[in-house]
């Protein structure tokens, strides 16, 4: 947690709310002068920056340590040091707690900043997640109703590694390289017009931007035959894969990225034009 300690800030702050009551037990005149420095140290930590607020403690604390060791002050020597320590003391604490508040700070900031990388960004495919296709589908949508008189299109293809969730319960290392794996070939394979995004439970998502029919069937053909080829160790992977074609008018039937991934899935089971790739037949 940016080397925050939770038990030591609280520690801090409650030994700087108590250390008033240290004083409990002294003359009226040493508390007041106590309390008045205790104020007085928790605003020069709390509001000036640290080199000021040190070289403050220290020409204080000389001045409180010349003037109660050479003149002649009536006070026993725990009232003494208690007047010397209670400043600087408490001015270190408040400086300490508004160091670690500050820090707290920017350590929330950086949680939501990582949360949000997370979620748009997988770490171990290195590619992005969900979130972003659903950014991307929805700017394709407003593109088909805008410019409905130019010849544009897109492609969703999907390609999901069959029975993953029972391969990960007992081999969660080699699921990660697999998917390491595919996620290098389809990097490889297709086009800079093409985006990838991988969608987690190994469905990986490919949209192609106004992509000619036959070159995309050329892309798909290749990226069967890599996936065919694809083992680790003497594991050979088995792929389903599905396309969709999407012009302006097929908008009302998949308003947004859920209603396509669902017709894709569903065509993964249903669509008998569907090719089973497995490696092993390969």
């Amino acid at each position: 947690m940016n080397n925050i300690s939770i038990k030591g800030l609280e520690l801090k702050a409650i030994f700087a709310l108590i250390l008033l009551s240290l004083f409990l037990g002294v003359a009226d005149n040493v508390f007041w002068g106590v309390a008045m420095l205790l104020v007085l140290g928790a605003l020069v930590g709390l509001i000036l920056s640290n080199i000021v607020s040190t070289w403050l403690i220290l020409i204080l604390t000389a001045l409180g340590i010349s003037g109660l060791t050479l003149g002649y002050v009536r006070l026993d020597i725990y009232a003494k040091t208690m007047l010397l320590l209670s400043f600087p003391i408490e001015a270190y604490l408040a400086s300490q707690l508004r160091e670690c508040i500050f820090r707290w700070s920017i350590y929330k900031k950086n949680e939501a900043s990582v949360y949000r990388y997370i979620t748009h960004y997988d770490q171990n495919v290195k590619l992005q997640t969900t979130y972003n296709a659903q950014k991307l589908y929805q700017k394709i949508s407003r593109i088909l109703r805008e410019k409905s008189y130019l010849p544009l299109w897109d492609d969703f293809t999907i390609i999901k590694w069959e029975h993953e969730q029972q391969f990960a319960q007992f081999n969660l290392e080699e699921h990660s390289q697999i998917l390491k794996q595919i996620a290098k070939v389809l990097k490889k394979s297709r086009l800079v017009e093409e985006n990838l995004y991988y969608l987690g439970n190994g469905e990986f998502l490919i949209i192609s931007n106004t992509v000619a029919p036959g070159t995309l069937m050329v892309l798909n053909d290749e990226l069967k035959a890599e996936l065919r080829a694809l083992k680790y160790e003497d594991y050979h992977p088995a792929f389903k894969m599905a396309t969709q074609h999407i012009v302006e008018e097929d908008l009302i039937l998949y308003p947004d990225l859920d209603a396509i991934l669902k017709h894709l899935k569903r065509k993964l089971e249903t669509d008998l034009v569907v090719e089973y790739l497995k490696g092993a037949e390969a």
